[in-house]
């Protein structure tokens, strides 16, 4: 039993390690200048796509559908906290232990749908 829990404190250190970020700003935290700089197209994202990109790379820590949450926190009402925009940059800046997904994992494209479709949870 002690080594169960010895295993899984490791694991969750390692994860926390592996994902960690320098920059301790949250989304919100960014001006209007910074969002604009670090947003894409300019248009919304595809909501259906975003819910396949979602389910395919942030359902392990968010829940299925993003509302469940689990190793990561529920995502329902999460378009009071932050817009549109500042959906965009926490996905692609995101703090610790939120994994970095963009540009290695996620295209521009794919961040614009996912924060499409979480601005909708």
């Amino acid at each position: 039993m002690r080594t169960a829990a010895l295993s899984g404190a490791l694991l969750g250190t390692l994860w926390l390690a592996a994902c960690g970020h320098d920059d301790d700003r949250m989304a919100t935290d960014y001006t209007h200048a910074d969002v604009s700089a670090m947003t894409t197209s300019g248009g919304l994202g595809d909501v259906a796509d975003g819910r396949t990109v979602f389910a395919t790379n942030c359902a392990t820590c968010h829940g299925a559908t993003g509302v469940e949450g689990g190793v990561g926190p529920s995502l329902r009402g999460e378009n009071v906290r932050m817009n549109y925009d500042q959906t965009i940059v926490w996905i692609k800046h995101p703090a610790a232990p939120m994994p970095e997904l963009y540009p290695k994992f996620l295209s521009e494209t794919e961040v614009d749908d996912v924060a499409a479709y979480v601005q909708k949870l």
